[in-house]
């Protein structure tokens, strides 16, 4: 039976099947097949050190400057810098750059890491599961800031990136590859951190993985002012982990 609605999930939403990497004995679980492996080769990593690379495989939806600490959610609609990211953690991206990824029900959902550095602390943000589909997105004011979120601090030679991974309906809960955290644990869901010793955090190289999304949804990284430009990219395209989305300075 699992089999079969695997089958019929793959053919209504346009999964390429080529690429998944299928369990010898095939998936047991409905999760398992979500949140799949992709056969090796199927990425291929920008080689140029200056590049920060998509974490994702998804859809391109708005992407620019961070104007004070507003951030554009779709055309017309802003919300606030301060508000997705709690505890004065905004701050460092103040002026700085943002770029969100959507994520299909036909994607691979682990998420990799843009640029490679060090892990330096990681936040368990509780709210709500609204859907991030782009109707509800073009209406919703805040909605990234209102859904939950587990965001990564990442700490580069070139300054700090965030990589906020936003909860949405269905997406039950995401999960960290470097630690043994899962958001949306249990009905008494409480705001989490953690901050590693100076140079004791986990290190990642650009394409390593950061996490799962254990249904879709949304990514959301933002750049330290004067780090980087981003380049070779446009709202709506769909783009694969590991291509370009930004250089570095």
């Amino acid at each position: 039976m699992l089999q079969a609605i695997i089958r019929w999930y793959c053919r209504s939403y346009g999964v390429n099947t080529d690429e998944i990497n299928y369990p010898e004995n095939g998936f047991s679980t409905f999760n398992e097949f979500f949140t799949r492996t992709l056969l090796p080769g199927t990425h291929a990593i920008d080689p140029d050190p200056k590049s920060i690379v998509s974490p994702v495989d998804g859809r391109v939806d708005q992407f620019g400057s961070v104007s004070g600490e507003i951030l554009l959610q779709a055309k017309g609609i802003d919300y606030s810098l301060k508000d997705l990211l709690p505890e004065g953690r905004h701050v460092k991206f103040i002026d700085g750059n943002f770029i969100t990824l959507y994520l299909s029900p036909a994607d691979y959902h682990r998420i990799h890491s843009p640029v490679s550095g060090t892990v330096d602390a990681y936040q368990v943000i509780p709210g709500a599961l609204y859907t991030v589909q782009e109707w509800l997105v073009r209406r919703m004011p805040g909605l990234f800031s209102i859904n939950e979120r587990l965001v990564s601090y990442i700490h580069t030679g070139k300054g700090k990136v965030a990589v906020c991974k936003v909860g949405a309906l269905n997406v039950g809960r995401i999960s960290l590859s470097y630690a043994d955290v899962l958001s949306n644990r249990s009905m008494l869901r409480k705001f989490r951190e953690h901050e590693y010793t100076e140079g004791m955090g986990p290190v990642l190289a650009r394409g390593d993985e950061l996490g799962i999304f254990h249904l879709g949804s949304t990514v959301i990284v933002l750049f330290e002012k004067g780090m980087m430009d981003i380049t070779g990219i446009t709202s709506g395209q769909k783009i694969r982990m590991g291509e370009v989305m930004g250089r570095y300075r």
